[in-house]
């Protein structure tokens, strides 16, 4: 694991998931969906989803690599 990745780790915070969407700046129920389809990684301590702000950064970036790879073998075709 790379240093910069291993420093954001340890400063995350754990979030709510009403935290998670304002980080996320979409909605509450946009965040439950991706934690329920798998695509959010989350954990639920009692009867609350808990996230944290490195596993929402981590997200961020696996959907700017995504449609990034999309958009190349668009324009390629």
């Amino acid at each position: 694991m790379k240093a910069a990745a291993r420093q954001r780790e340890a400063s995350a915070k754990i979030l709510a998931l009403a935290e998670a969407a304002e980080y996320l700046h979409t909605s509450y129920s946009t965040v439950y969906r991706l934690v329920t389809e798998g695509s959010l990684d989350a954990f639920r301590p009692r009867n609350s989803w808990r996230t944290s702000t490195a596993t929402c950064e981590a997200y961020v970036r696996r959907q700017f690599a995504e449609h990034a790879s999309s958009l190349s073998q668009a324009v390629a075709s």
